[in-house]
């Protein structure tokens, strides 16, 4: 299934299971892969995908060098301590401070050639990124960002890649439920709703993957707002 398939597949319906369903907080643990799982047109509901092992192991191998229980725990911490970055706020105040920018950023930057174009990287497109997010109607404007960041992006597609890990026998059911929880627990950190959740995903989506963002746009409005979908009757995480 090509990627124009699967966002139009999401754009037509929420894929619910109905059977395995999971319920109460250990819901709203699950729907923190919720993004990923409507990009895969995945089961929003279960611990199940509902995608076939074929599927699931071109994902986790292709797309994130996933091939055993060693790979798979590396690649989960990597998504989680990624919004432990220490360093980004100087470039978010930079951003805010264009005419003082370099300054900034060599102030407070490690000085190590490659980490520092890295972070100036970040920086540039953060100058095409907040524009077109803004033009979209996503977020008014940066201030909406700073506290967020690209949390739900990391901790979101962890959230898919762990059920994906457990239904492959790489994580346990009960090593898979902590790494759901945990993420939940430190999402909210950075988001206070689940519209926040999805602009974060969409911004983080953003940052890394380019432009043209309009499908996660719809994705996100139809986790908000179809009847069916398990996140219309919540608004707080």
């Amino acid at each position: 299934m090509n990627l124009f398939s699967k966002i139009f597949n999401a754009f037509k319906s929420i894929r619910l299971n109905d059977k395995n369903v999971v319920v109460g907080q250990q819901l709203d643990y699950l729907l923190v892969s919720s993004m990923y799982a409507e990009q895969q047109s995945a089961y929003l509901n279960s611990y199940e995908t509902g995608l076939s092992k074929t599927t699931i192991k071109k994902l986790l191998e292709e797309y994130w060098s996933v091939f055993d229980k060693k790979t798979a725990i590396e690649i989960l911490l990597d998504l989680q301590n990624r919004n432990e970055d220490k360093y980004i706020n100087f470039v978010y105040d930079a951003f805010e401070n264009k005419s003082n920018y370099v300054t900034i950023l060599k102030s407070n930057l490690p000085a190590e050639d490659e980490i520092f174009r890295g972070y100036l990287d970040i920086y540039r497109n953060l100058n095409n990124v907040v524009p077109e997010l803004i033009e979209e109607n996503v977020i008014e404007d940066f201030a909406q960002i700073k506290k967020i960041k690209d949390a739900a992006w990391n901790y979101g597609r962890g959230a898919f890649v762990s059920r994906c890990c457990y239904e492959m026998g790489y994580l346990s059911e009960s090593e898979m439920k902590e790494y759901l929880r945990k993420s939940f627990t430190d999402l909210k950190k950075y988001c206070s709703t689940w519209q926040e959740y999805t602009i974060s995903y969409i911004f983080g989506r953003a940052l890394w993957g380019g432009p043209n963002n309009s499908g996660m746009i719809q994705i996100a409005d139809d986790l908000l707002h179809n009847e069916k979908s398990p996140l219309k009757s919540k608004k707080y995480l």
